[in-house]
Parts: C-alpha cells; sequence; structure tokens
C-alpha cells in the first residue's frame, strides 16, 4: 500500500504540540503584561494585550479540549462495557445490539 504524503508540512496545525505549548507561552506573557500595566489611563492598553493572549492560548484549548473529549467518551464506553458484560455473556439479543452500539460509536 502506498501512501501520499504531502509536498508541504502542515507545521501550524491545531494538534501541532510546538503551536499549542508556544501559544501558551505567549498568552502568559501577554496576560502578564496586561496586568502589570492595567490602570488609569492604560485599560484599553491591557484590554488589547488580554485579547492578544486569548487568540494565543485558543489553539492550545482547542486541543485540550478535544483530547479530553476522546478519553471521557473511551471511559464511558469501556464502563458500559465492563457493566453490561454479564448480560452481553449471556444473551445474544443484548450481544448483537452491545455490538450496533459500539459500531455506532466509533463511527
Amino acid at each position: 500500500m502506498v501512501t501520499q504524503r504531502s509536498a508541504h508540512p502542515r507545521r501550524l496545525a491545531w494538534d501541532n504540540y510546538f503551536v499549542g505549548v508556544g501559544g501558551l507561552v505567549l498568552g502568559l506573557c501577554f496576560g502578564t503584561s496586561a496586568a502589570l500595566i492595567a490602570g488609569p489611563g492604560r485599560n484599553l492598553a491591557a484590554i488589547v494585550l488580554v485579547v492578544l493572549a486569548v487568540l494565543c492560548v485558543l489553539p492550545a484549548l482547542v486541543h485540550a479540549v478535544a483530547e479530553l473529549y476522546v478519553y471521557v467518551r473511551l471511559a464511558v464506553l469501556l464502563l458500559g462495557f465492563a457493566l453490561l458484560l454479564p448480560a452481553i455473556v449471556v444473551s445474544p439479543n443484548v450481544r448483537d445490539w452491545a455490538a450496533e452500539q459500539w459500531e455506532k460509536a466509533w463511527k
């Protein structure tokens, strides 16, 4: 089987850990700067820095939420399988239903 590889690797993909860590560092820097300069007459600059911090942290946040969703979903499926295991062993109807649910969960 031959796999095609892109001529241009996606270094700035949403799932790239470098982008996530870099975004967190930049967000921390912008957020700290906003907290340090906040004061009378400088609120607009602080708000701009907070917006930049949020934009830098957003890719890492999206990636973390997506990974947590996958792990939670897997844990729920395994817990359901463990709870239904006695019924699956005994009943062919429950076994067919569980097989259908498993297939639906991974599509």
